[in-house]
């Protein structure tokens, strides 16, 4: 599940309130695993928390799940949070979603990049090698089935379901550090007074700066990675006035970021959907080499003969829905 925060028996360190930029991290952070055996490196140049900062304009929210979390949201037509607060740390009820980064984003962001800094690539891609993390991965830590809707289609339904068909309040949540990943999370909450006093104290997404590691506009999230990579491959080379991807001689290890999005909801609210809708939006995502929960994977075969079993009805063949899922399960998805 997308955001989920026992990721493993590690304990997390989270700065509530916050976006820390990697800068601030190294900081801050002295006293964790991830300073001690991460932060200290010296990593070759690569598009980040400098002045080659790159901005990924982002459309899609996503939510991944092993085969006991869709069983639950295909019997509750929607998101919930089944632990009621008991997993998170400050004992909230949320709903998971993280960013999904799509190829031509990546693409657009190479192009806003080279506008920016007013240079050509040497080589049209070469952002795409950076992009590495499992922040850019088609394929899952969590589960092989992944739900994919628009950050409009969630936030409406939000605003819609728990707002009185008002704008949700977005906040600065958390800063949560693991092993070798930095989580980025976004809060979204009601326009109420009680929510309102309930979160007061965490900065309101419109107020940040423009060069925050996130920010909302119009149905899209910018997020400003400050480490795309997760393994070194490469380094960010810039003469004359070009900009490239040059192969390193051995891979680095290092950080990873993202960015992820909680909807705060009560103890057993479902943010609820069409259960036609649900399946249109589902698609399964191989293994992922370091998983959460590696016994919660099922092959293609299976994945799809347990979506036919859950959503049951006999006019998903001529919708044309269930062939949808099974089309683009057996999609080749590159890292």
């Amino acid at each position: 599940m997308a955001g989920k925060e026992n990721k493993s028996s590690f304990i997390p360190t989270s700065y509530k309130g916050k976006h820390l930029k990697l800068s601030d991290l190294k900081e801050k952070a002295r006293d964790t695993h991830m300073y001690k055996k991460y932060l200290t490196k010296d990593i070759p140049l690569y598009p980040g928390p400098n002045d080659c900062s790159p901005e990924f304009r982002v459309s899609n929210l996503k939510h991944d799940t092993h085969r006991f979390g869709l069983q639950g949201i295909n019997t509750d037509n929607g998101f919930k949070d089944p632990h009621n607060g008991l997993n998170d740390v400050d004992k909230l009820s949320l709903v998971w979603f993280s960013l999904a980064v799509e190829e031509e984003e990546i693409e657009s962001a190479e192009r806003t990049l080279l506008q920016k800094t007013n240079m050509t690539a040497r080589q049209p891609g070469f952002l795409k090698k950076f992009a590495s993390s499992p922040a850019f991965k088609k394929k899952s830590r969590y589960g092989s089935y992944r739900f994919t809707f628009t950050v409009e289609e969630v936030l409406n339904a939000y605003r819609t379901q728990f707002c009185e068909d008002m704008p949700p309040v977005m906040r600065v949540f958390r800063t949560t550090l693991y092993q070798k990943e930095v989580m980025y999370a976004v809060l979204v909450h009601r326009p109420t007074e009680e929510d309102k006093n309930l979160f007061k104290d965490y900065t309101s997404l419109s107020d940040v700066n423009q060069d925050a590691v996130c920010t909302y506009e119009q149905g899209q999230f910018i997020w400003r990675p400050q480490a795309m990579c997760d393994t070194h491959k490469y380094k960010l080379t810039k003469t004359r006035n070009e900009m490239d991807a040059e192969k390193i001689k051995s891979d680095q290890w290092y950080v990873w970021d993202h960015v992820t999005l909680a909807l705060h909801v009560k103890k057993g609210e479902v943010l609820r959907f069409d259960p036609n809708f649900l399946l249109k939006n589902l698609t399964s995502c191989e293994q992922d080499e370091v998983t959460v929960a590696p016994k919660c994977f099922d092959s293609r075969t299976n994945a799809r003969k347990f979506v036919r079993e859950l959503w049951n009805n006999p006019n998903f063949e001529q919708d044309g829905l269930l062939r949808e899922f099974e089309d683009l399960s057996l999609r080749d998805h590159p890292v």
